[in-house]
């Protein structure tokens, strides 16, 4: 039916960090899934998926070289990630390719997962871990940057909070943007 859209990377030798959206599901085409070339619409004439998660990026030091961008599904759905109660089902199914990928363009699995929305992360933690909400994630705190380490969650990799939600853009979160930032010098 419809083509996935493409993995977005300028250079799998030198990016620093994966990003990690839900599926690529939308209706915004008159109703009808917008065809998107690459993840997220990355370097389209309609950059309204991506715009605030490079605003973010930005804020703590990374460009497009710097990322590598798929989604947990690659696929179209037939309903958008937020009303689809099967959403779990079809990740179950994609993880383990989307795990091939990530250890085929870095084996070692040492670069980091900015996870965009907090039903990504609930679903990559391991069911025994205990996920702060949102809000507390991203509050300021004393015990340093949120991280879910790789033995907590079924990627392997450290997965970081960086949710699209206009709640938590790192122009309204100081702390934890400057935490995060970090993290890439």
């Amino acid at each position: 039916m419809n083509q996935s859209p493409n993995p977005f990377c300028l250079n799998k030798k030198t990016f620093k960090a994966f990003i990690i959206g839900a599926d690529p599901t939308n209706f915004s085409d008159n109703g009808n899934p917008k065809q998107l070339e690459y993840v997220f619409g990355i370097l389209s004439d309609e950059p309204r998926y991506f715009s605030g998660i490079l605003k973010n990026l930005n804020l703590i030091g990374l460009h497009l070289e710097d990322i590598y961008v798929q989604n947990l599904i690659p696929i179209y759905l037939d309903r958008e990630t937020a009303k689809n109660k099967d959403w779990e089902v079809h990740a179950t199914i994609w993880l383990p390719k989307l795990i091939e990928e990530f250890d085929q363009v870095n084996p070692g699995r040492k670069k980091p997962v900015l996870v965009t929305a907090e039903r990504i992360m609930k679903f990559l933690v391991n069911e025994d871990y205990i996920l702060p909400k949102a809000k507390d994630i991203y509050e300021e705190s004393n015990g340093g940057l949120f991280m879910v380490k790789p033995k907590d969650n079924k990627l392997g990799r450290p997965l970081y909070a960086f949710y699209r939600h206009p709640s938590y853009e790192m122009s309204k979160n100081e702390g934890y943007r400057e935490l995060l930032k970090g993290e890439f010098y």
